[in-house]
């Protein structure tokens, strides 16, 4: 920092002595006591006065050309933008200034864009150290204020600005182990035991032996990878299923399984192993279609009965083959607790192999909100289901359609509707499945729900609707929501009274799922 010389110093100082006493009195140092006439100023023309001998120090430093304007010396880093009109110097008192501030107002100040603000320049003369030297000669005019009026912009761009943001979000846990079962009146008791993988890659593998136990292992790709075990006593079905959503970064999806199943039903014993290919592609926000190619090796054996052609032709081990194309219309918002929203399923299917056959199936549910509170809460919803199926004359016993159960049509055992071949069930070539449901809330949190229902519908032999053969079971139900007990699905129980039958069906009244998983 740079010090001043004594001449510096008493020429600040007279000027401010010159300024506490009125000019027509004498200097107060030429008498120790003031004369009659002698008057000081208030304090804050002291004040104004101490302002004036630093600025005059500040601009002193310059020289004589640039001290001749201090205002623009101490604005110079916006001089390419913010300029006096030269026929009305800074300071000049009159038309054209701003009463509150007592001097000229801005003028020519229009940038085109925010881009023309220039950050303040340290070379500045506002940020270099003061001056020495003499100050006699220098202006006493006041510096301008610390603060500038808000400028008004012009020429806005007419075009929304652009501006890229970069969000880092950290992630969330991809990796899900699930261990469960589920007892009820369909499937009697199951276990299952599921690992899933929501961010899989399947190009990354590990570099060393202790990076396979790691989380960086096959993950980080956006792929969806799933292994599901499910032993149980009557069902066994064991799963492998890997799928991309955005295959190749495009807007097809890619998705590859294997599986192998094993089921006793009444009439005979059924076991499939074979794998999947589908390909699908989002052709709007609610539009998809899908192309999918299903290969099995299906074995039917351990009949009850040996009296059904049907199922004695179906016996033994059949190659399957079925390549298939549907389009789906799905405007829902949650696929299973869902109070908006429609889904319509389309799927066209042709078999070859051991059978050739087509078969056609339309998939209808529509879900309308009657009553909910404000926060969402309470909500009193109607559901409509209609299942519409046709198939071929050459299709095998274990690919037939077939109703009855919890998932089917209510009153009405699990598999329960059905034509009758020899005293077997056989299933027919023709399916319509219907179901109208109202739910409504029995308790103020939701968790538990009442239903009131009417399924409806029949399977026939061939495609033909028969008056003598058309079933209907109106009911109610309770479903109880228990998440935080690790109940995975809620709690079904459902109770229907068959006012429709046709002969052979096997009626059951009431019809449960406890499901339970952690």
């Amino acid at each position: 920092m740079k010090k001043y010389s004594a001449s510096t110093w008493e020429s600040c100082g007279k000027t401010v002595i010159h300024r506490l006493i009125e000019p027509r009195q004498r200097p107060c140092m030429e008498s120790p006591a003031p004369q009659p006439g002698f008057q000081i100023v208030p304090l804050a023309r002291w004040a104004c006065l101490l302002l004036t001998c630093i600025s005059e120090l500040t601009f002193s430093q310059t020289g004589s050309a640039q001290t001749a304007n201090p205002y623009q010396i101490r604005y110079a880093a916006q001089q390419p933008s913010y300029q006096y009109p030269a026929t009305n110097p800074p300071g000049t008192i009159g038309a054209g200034t701003n009463s509150l501030y007592g001097r000229q107002s801005p003028t020519g100040f229009q940038p085109s864009s925010i881009d023309q603000f220039q950050a303040p320049n340290i070379q500045s003369p506002i940020f270099l150290e003061p001056p020495s030297g003499d100050l006699s000669g220098m202006s006493t005019m006041p510096p301008p204020p610390l603060f500038e009026p808000t400028p008004q912009i012009f020429n806005q761009p007419t075009q929304p600005a652009v501006l890229d943001l970069d969000v880092t979000v950290p992630q969330s846990l991809t990796q899900r182990l699930s261990l469960g079962g589920t007892y009820g009146s369909d499937n009697s008791l199951v276990g299952q035991l599921v690992f899933d993988e929501s961010d899989f890659d399947i190009l990354a593998w590990p570099r060393s032996v202790n990076g396979v136990f790691g989380r960086q292992a096959w993950s980080g790709g956006g792929q969806h990878f799933r292994v599901e075990a499910v032993p149980g006593n009557e069902l066994q079905r064991y799963l492998v299923s890997w799928s991309n959503p955005y295959f190749r970064n495009s807007d097809y999806s890619l998705s590859v399984s294997g599986y192998l199943f094993d089921r006793q039903y009444l009439d005979y014993d059924e076991g499939r192993i074979g794998g999947r290919i589908g390909i699908g592609r989002q052709l709007t926000d609610y539009l998809s279609i899908n192309y999918g190619l299903r290969m099995e090796s299906v074995t039917i054996d351990n009949p009850r009965l040996g009296t059904s052609p049907q199922l004695n032709a179906n016996l033994g081990n059949s190659n399957l083959f079925l390549g298939s194309v549907g389009l789906v219309y799905d405007t829902r918002v949650y696929p299973y607790l869902t109070g908006v929203g429609s889904y319509l399923g389309l799927k066209f299917t042709q078999a070859f192999g051991d059978y050739s056959y087509s078969r056609g199936e339309i998939d209808f549910r529509n879900h309308r909100t009657i009553y909910e509170r404000p926060d969402g809460s309470g909500r009193h919803g109607i559901e409509f289901r209609t299942k519409l199926g046709f198939s071929g004359s050459d299709t095998p016993v274990f690919e037939n359609f077939i109703a009855g159960g919890m998932t089917s049509l209510r009153g009405f055992e699990y598999r329960g509707v059905s034509p009758i071949d020899g005293g077997v069930r056989v299933g027919g070539e023709f399916q319509w499945i219907n179901s109208i449901e109202y739910d409504f809330p029995l308790t103020q949190g939701d968790m538990v729900h009442g239903v009131m229902f009417v399924d409806f519908g029949t399977v026939e032999e061939s495609v033909k609707l028969t008056s003598g053969n058309f079933r209907i079971a109106p009911g109610l139900g309770l479903r109880v929501h228990l998440p935080y007990a690790g109940l995975g699905a809620p709690l079904a129980f459902d109770f229907a009274v068959p006012v429709s039958t046709a002969s052979g069906d096997e009626e059951q009244t009431f019809g449960f799922l406890i499901g339970v998983m952690r």
